[in-house]
C-alpha cells in the first residue's frame, strides 16, 4: 500500500486531484453568479455539478496514465524515469493550485461585498431575520369545500383568524387579509403573487365542512421557487376548541418552518383560546368582515353581530373590542360627537382589556378613545403598546399615524406608521388614502395622485375613492367643479354617509353659493343631526353670512367635541375675534392655552403643522395684550418653521405666511405672498381669511388686495358656472331623498 502512495505522489495524482476540484469550485462559484443574475433555470447548475463530478474520475485516471515530458504527453510507462521531470510539473501545480485559490477567495469577497449574496430562496425563508428582512408569508383567500354555498363566510372566517394567530408573531411580516383577499380564485402565478405582495412565502389552503367535522387542507410555498416546503391536513369535530387548536398548531408548525422566533409571550397568546362557543366565534368573524368595508350601514351591521357574539359569550374579549371599534368608527364615517362615542365604546374596552390584559387589538382602541377625551400622552403610551402586542396589526399602524397625522402635527411620522401598515397590508384601500394624504402634506402631490390611482385599481368601489381624489382637486388644484363632480360619484356608493354632505357644502361655500351649501348642510343634519362635524361647519357657514351671533354658541361647543387641531384653527378663531371686538383678549388667550397647551411650555413655542396656524393667532392676541416683542419672537420662529412648508395641502400654508407678514407690519411682502398662492392654486377656505379673518384686516382697504380679491371671486363664479350648466349636479342636493 505504501508503494502505491508513493507511485501516486511520484505521477501527481494527488496535485491533479486536488487541483481539479479547487478549479470545478472556482468553475461552479462563478457561474452561480452569473446565472443567479440572468435568472437561468436551476437545471443549469445541477448538470454542470454532474458534469464536474463525473470529469474527476477521469482526470485521475490520465494523470496516471499520462505524463508530461518536454516532447509532450506521453503513457508512463513509454517514459525514461532518469529523464522525468514529475518533480518540476508537481512544483506547476502547486503553483498553479495557489492561483486558483488566490481567485476562489476574490470570488469570495465580490459575492460578499459586491453582489447580493447568492443564497436560494429556501435558504433566505430559512434563516432568522429581523426588522425590515423578517421571514414574510401571505395566505391566500381559502377554497370552500362545503357542499353548501353559506359556509363560504366560515371559510373566509376560518382564513382570517389564521392570519390573526400569525400576526401575533413579532418576528413574521404577515400580509393582512384586505391585501389578499383579491386573489381569491386567481390565476396568477404564485412567483407574482409574491412580487406584488414582497413576501418569500405563500400559504394555500381548503376548508371543508361537513356536519360535526372540519377538514382544512394547507400548502406552504416557496414565491420565488415555487417549491412546497409544507403542507398539513387536519381533520378533526367542528368545535370552537378544535379550531382554535388547529389554527395554534398550524401558526407554531409555520414559524418552525420560517425559522421565525417565537417567544414565550407569544406561545402563550397563540394557545389562548378567545371563546369556546363556535356560535360566537362565527358571529364575531362576520362582524370583523362586514366593518372593513368602512360603510356606514356595514358598520351598523358589524356592531349589531359583535353585540351578538357577546350574548352568546360574555367572556369573549376580541368581541368586545369589534363593538367598540364600530361605535369609534362612528366618528369618523358616521358623524358622531367624539365625546359621545367615547362615553359609549369605553366600557366595552374596559371589560376586553379586564378579560385580556394583553390584547393589542385593546389597546389600539384605547388610543382613538383617549384621543377623542383630548388625553394626547396616553393616547400615544395605548397606541404604542398595542402595537407592541400586536405587531401585525395593520389598523394600529394606521390609527397611530392618523393620531401623528391630526394630532401631533407630524406628517413625517405619520408617513412612517402608514408605510409600516402598507408593509403588513399593502392593499388596503383605507391605509393607501392615509398614504396619499401624508404625501400631500409633504408636497410630493405626484406621487399623491399615483397612490390615489392606485386606491381606485385595488377597489374601484370603496366610496372613498372619490372623495380623497375630489380632495386633492379642491386642496391642491383649486378644481372646486370637478371636485364636486367626484363627491357626487361616491355618493350613492355610501348613501347614508353625512361627511360628503359636508364636504359638498364646504365647496359650495367656497364657490360663494351659500343657498346650495346650506341645502347640503341640511341633508347631512338628516343624517347625523348636531354631529360633530357639523357644528364645525354650521359655525363656518354662519360667519360667512355676517352672523356672528349665531356662529358663536356653535364655535364653542365645536372645541368641546373637536378632536386633534385640524378644525380647533378655525372654529377657536371665531371666538378670538368675539373677544377682540369685546375687549377681552386675555380670554382668548385663556382659550388657546387650554386646547394649545405645548406652545405655552417653554419660552419657545413648540411648533408643529397642526398649531403652528393657531401659534400665530396667538401671536395676534400678544399684540392686542401690547406684548409686542413676545409677539415678534414668536412670528419670527413661525417664519423659520414655515419654511419649506408647501402651500397647498392638509396643514399646508395656505395664506398662513401672509398672515405673518401682516402681523408683522410687512403689507407689501404680504401682497406679494397674497398673489403667489392665488397663482399657485390656493381656494380651499378663502372666503374665510379674505372676508372674515381679523389677521388680514390691515390688507383690506389696500387696491391690491381688493384686485386679487376679484380675481379669486371671478374663477368662483366661472367654476360654479360649470357646476350649473351640468343640470343633474345643480339639482342634485334639491332632489335628494334620504
Amino acid at each position: 500500500m505504501s508503494k502505491l502512495f508513493e507511485e501516486l505522489k511520484r505521477r501527481n495524482v494527488f496535485r491533479v486531484g486536488v487541483a481539479y476540484v479547487v478549479a470545478a469550485w472556482l468553475v461552479l462559484q462563478v457561474l452561480d453568479l452569473v446565472l443567479e443574475n440572468i435568472d437561468a433555470p436551476a437545471w443549469i447548475m445541477q448538470m454542470t455539478m454532474i458534469i464536474m463530478a463525473l470529469g474527476l474520475p477521469i482526470v485521475l485516471g490520465f494523470a496516471w496514465a499520462f505524463e508530461i515530458t518536454p516532447e509532450g504527453v506521453k503513457l508512463e510507462r513509454d517514459v525514461d524515469r532518469s529523464k522525468s521531470i514529475t518533480p518540476q510539473t508537481g512544483r506547476r501545480l502547486d503553483r498553479l493550485i495557489i492561483v486558483i485559490l488566490a481567485a476562489a477567495v476574490g470570488i469570495l469577497l465580490v459575492d460578499r461585498f459586491v453582489f447580493e449574496p447568492s443564497t436560494s430562496p429556501n435558504e433566505v425563508v430559512a434563516q432568522p431575520q429581523s426588522g425590515g428582512s423578517r421571514p414574510s408569508i401571505a395566505v391566500l383567500p381559502f377554497v370552500n369545500r362545503s357542499n353548501a354555498a353559506d359556509d363560504a363566510f366560515f371559510v373566509d372566517g376560518i382564513h382570517d383568524d389564521i392570519l390573526t394567530h400569525l400576526a401575533k408573531i413579532s418576528s413574521l411580516k404577515v400580509i393582512s387579509r384586505t391585501s389578499v383577499m383579491q386573489y381569491r380564485d386567481t390565476q396568477k402565478p404564485i412567483r407574482e403573487i409574491g412580487d406584488e405582495l414582497n413576501v418569500a412565502t405563500i400559504m394555500e389552503g381548503s376548508v371543508q365542512r361537513a356536519g360535526n367535522r372540519v377538514r382544512i387542507n394547507v400548502q406552504l410555498i416557496d414565491a420565488e421557487t415555487d417549491e412546497h416546503l409544507w403542507a398539513e391536513i387536519y381533520d378533526r369535530a367542528l368545535t370552537a376548541s378544535n379550531i382554535f387548536d388547529i389554527q395554534t398548531e398550524m401558526a407554531t408548525a409555520i414559524a418552525g418552518e420560517l425559522r421565525a422566533n417565537l417567544t414565550s409571550e407569544e406561545e402563550k397568546r397563540l394557545a389562548a383560546k378567545p371563546t369556546e362557543n363556535l356560535e360566537a366565534y362565527e358571529a364575531y368573524l362576520i362582524g370583523r368582515q362586514r366593518m372593513s368595508s368602512r360603510a356606514v350601514a356595514d358598520i351598523a351591521d358589524a356592531k349589531a353581530w359583535f353585540l351578538k357574539a357577546i350574548n352568546l359569550d360574555p367572556d369573549f374579549a376580541l368581541a368586545y373590542v369589534g363593538v367598540a371599534d364600530a361605535i369609534q368608527l362612528g366618528v369618523d364615517y358616521g358623524g358622531e360627537k367624539p365625546s359621545v362615542v367615547a362615553r359609549e365604546a369605553m366600557p366595552y374596552l374596559d371589560k376586553a382589556i379586564e378579560l385580556d390584559p394583553d390584547l393589542g387589538e385593546a389597546y389600539v382602541s384605547l388610543g382613538g378613545l383617549l384621543e377623542y377625551r383630548k388625553d394626547p400622552d396616553a393616547a400615544d403610551a395605548a397606541y404604542s403598546r398595542g402595537i407592541e402586542l400586536a405587531p401585525n396589526y395593520a389598523q394600529g399602524y394606521m390609527w397611530y399615524g392618523l393620531f401623528q397625522f391630526f394630532t401631533r402635527g407630524q406628517p413625517e411620522k405619520a408617513f412612517e406608521m402608514f408605510e409600516r401598515a402598507a408593509d403588513v397590508d399593502p392593499m388596503y384601500v383605507v391605509n393607501l388614502q392615509n398614504v396619499a394624504a401624508a404625501l400631500r402634506a409633504a408636497g410630493r402631490f405626484d406621487d399623491a395622485l399615483n397612490v390615489l390611482a392606485r386606491m381606485k385599481e385595488v377597489d374601484p368601489e370603496f366610496p372613498r375613492n372619490s372623495v380623497q381624489f375630489a380632495y386633492h382637486l379642491w386642496a391642491v388644484q383649486g378644481r372646486l367643479d370637478e371636485a364636486i363632480e367626484e363627491y357626487l360619484k361616491a355618493l350613492p356608493l355610501d348613501p347614508d354617509d353625512p361627511y360628503m354632505r359636508v364636504e359638498l357644502a364646504q365647496l359650495f361655500m367656497d364657490l360663494n353659493d351659500d343657498q346650495t351649501a346650506a341645502c347640503w348642510l341640511d341633508r347631512a343634519d338628516e343624517l347625523a343631526p348636531d354631529g360633530g362635524l357639523m357644528i364645525d361647519e354650521r359655525a363656518m357657514f354662519n360667519v360667512l353670512q355676517d352672523n356672528i351671533g349665531a356662529a358663536l354658541p356653535l364655535a364653542h361647543a365645536s372645541l368641546v367635541d373637536t378632536y386633534g387641531y385640524f378644525y380647533v384653527n378655525f372654529t377657536i378663531a371665531i371666538i378670538k375675534r368675539d373677544f377682540f371686538e369685546s375687549g377681552n383678549p386675555s380670554q382668548a388667550l385663556q382659550i388657546y392655552e387650554q386646547h394649545f397647551p405645548e406652545l405655552f411650555q417653554s419660552a419657545n413655542p413648540a411648533l408643529n403643522r397642526s398649531n403652528y396656524q393657531a401659534a400665530i393667532d396667538i401671536a395676534d392676541v400678544f399684540l392686542a395684550l401690547n406684548e409686542r416683542s413676545r409677539a415678534e419672537q414668536w412670528l419670527t420662529q413661525i417664519e423659520q418653521f414655515m419654511d419649506g412648508v408647501p402651500r397647498l395641502s392638509e396643514f399646508g400654508l395656505l395664506v398662513n405666511d401672509v398672515r405673518t407678514a401682516t402681523l408683522l407690519g410687512d403689507s407689501d411682502r404680504a401682497l406679494e405672498l397674497l398673489q403667489q398662492a392665488v397663482d399657485a392654486g390656493w381656494r380651499y377656505r378663502w372666503r374665510y381669511f379674505l372676508e372674515f379673518d381679523n389677521v388680514l384686516e390691515p390688507l383690506r382697504s389696500l387696491p391690491e388686495f381688493e384686485s386679487i380679491y376679484r380675481q379669486i371671486s371671478a374663477d368662483m363664479a366661472a367654476q360654479l358656472e360649470r357646476v350649473r350648466a351640468r343640470e343633474t349636479l345643480e339639482t342634485s342636493c334639491r332632489s335628494e331623498t334620504i
